[in-house]
């Protein structure tokens, strides 16, 4: 065996181990919502909705719902998951194939209010890594 064939063998395990060992890693932060009416008051007893769309690790979509509490507060957690690049390659992979050349690739979330709404704000936590802050006013 030489001495270029040990170094590809070795470089071979590697990049295999690292493609194919599952890791943690976080699909989207911690969200809070925060709803309010036109004259800037939080109403409470609100349904908030949150769709996730995974087409990363599990190809689903899921969502949760919670209520506004007293000031208008709904907080979501973050969304974490165990995989590893190869399988995420595999999921997009195979979603390109079926789908097309434009089909998503990735994770997306989206908040939503059963009422009307007048405007959207999205701004980060104010202790940084925290999450995500969104601010919702309705009609």
């Amino acid at each position: 065996m030489t001495w270029k064939q040990i170094v590809a063998g070795i470089c071979g395990f590697v990049l295999g181990f690292w493609a194919c060992m599952p890791r943690e890693l976080q699909l989207a932060p911690r969200y809070e919502a925060l709803v309010l009416d036109a004259a800037g008051k939080g109403l409470a007893g609100v349904r908030v909705e949150q769709t996730r769309r995974d087409f990363a690790v599990t190809d689903r979509v899921s969502s949760s719902s919670a209520l506004a509490d007293a000031y208008g507060r709904v907080a979501f957690a973050a969304v974490r998951a165990r995989s590893s690049p190869l399988l995420r390659a595999w999921v997009c992979g195979r979603r390109k194939t079926t789908l097309g050349v434009r089909a998503e690739c990735g994770y997306s979330q989206e908040i939503h209010v059963g009422l009307e709404e007048m405007s959207r704000v999205e701004t980060e936590l104010p202790l940084q890594g925290r999450g995500r802050l969104v601010v919702i006013r309705v009609r």
